[in-house]
């Protein structure tokens, strides 16, 4: 496998991260490696060697995407606690 056309995935079904080649009709190779627990070691990597806390990304529609992170479990458990709060329609 060529590593230039090596693709990061996520599976629709069980959500692992694969890295694999994507093949012409969209779907991943057989050759493919789950990678979920190495993708979110280096996420969390990153923002400790570049001192970060929060990055977001454009909206995609009505979805605004931000990735948090901190080493204050007290701070963690009150973020937890906003984003499992159910939000009255």
């Amino acid at each position: 496998m060529a590593y230039e056309n090596l693709k990061l995935a996520t599976a629709a079904i069980s959500g692992d991260v694969y890295l694999t080649r994507i093949l012409k009709n969209g779907v991943m190779s057989d050759n493919r490696r789950i990678i979920t627990d190495e993708c979110l070691a280096a996420t969390a990597d990153w923002f400790l060697a570049n001192d970060k806390s929060c990055k977001n990304w454009e909206a995609i529609g009505d979805v605004h995407p931000h990735l948090f992170f901190t080493g204050d479990l007290n701070k963690a458990k009150r973020i937890k606690a906003i984003l499992e709060e159910k939000v009255a329609e």
